[in-house]
């Protein structure tokens, strides 16, 4: 099952990875939040049609959690929107992968998952390197969307460790978890953009291509979560 999880997690790395790149090509012509709400509504069709076919029904267990998660990570996602696009692609990137210390954190305190030996080290490094590009002691190449970055992997750690939670109390089907995350997504998408922008020409191209990356990405991801330990 470990390795299964490996591999789900390397793919969703590698899919959100191109992800990334879309929406910083869209982000010159529409706000994130909006293409949070496209990602979000896209996604969420997508899934309740596979849902329908499948015959999969939301169940009634565990609510509360399955909500947690999608708020979670629909913010999560929104700020992760916002930092591609104010910041360089790279940088918004590598700032969001700081998720993996905030899940070693929370599943450590939350899910009293053991952290491999050694780990402790490696974690100030990350921390230190993280400083150098933030640079919060400068005040010309300081920027606050690398806190929003740092902000955003933080609500994404909080979002894997509820899916984590989640599949320990009961049975819920990746496309169910998915669900909550895209609908709630696309909520937060639309509360946090100030004005709709009508999508041109090939924009409307690298949407789709959002939305369908992202449900493959989302599945692995779940996936991964579901099938090993959140660390």
């Amino acid at each position: 099952m470990a390795k299964k999880g490996l591999i789900y997690a390397l793919l969703s790395a590698l899919l959100f990875s191109t992800m990334n790149v879309f929406v910083k090509l869209l982000g010159t012509n529409i706000p994130p939040g909006e293409i949070a709400f496209a990602r979000g509504f896209f996604g969420t069709v997508a899934v309740l049609i596979i849902m329908y076919v499948k015959g999969i029904r939301f169940s009634k267990e565990n609510r509360g959690l399955l909500v947690m998660r999608g708020l979670y990570g629909g913010f999560g996602m929104v700020c992760n929107f916002i930092a591609l696009v104010h910041i360089k692609l790279s940088d918004a990137t590598i700032l969001f992968q700081t998720t993996g210390i905030f899940v070693f954190i929370f599943s450590a305190l939350f899910l009293k998952e053991s952290i491999p030996k050694g780990a402790g080290k490696w974690l100030g490094v990350i921390l230190i390197a993280v400083l150098v590009m933030v640079n919060p002691f400068s005040y010309e190449s300081f920027s606050w969307y690398a806190l929003v970055a740092i902000l955003g992997a933080a609500l994404a750690a909080a979002a894997y460790t509820t899916i984590r939670t989640i599949s320990k109390r009961g049975q819920h089907s990746n496309f169910e978890i998915m669900a909550y995350f895209m609908i709630t997504g696309m909520i937060a998408g639309l509360v946090t953009t100030e004005q709709l922008v009508m999508p041109q020409g090939t924009d409307w191209l690298i949407i789709f291509a959002i939305g369908g990356i992202s449900v493959v990405a989302q599945f692995f991801l779940t996936g991964a979560f579901v099938t090993t330990n959140a660390v």
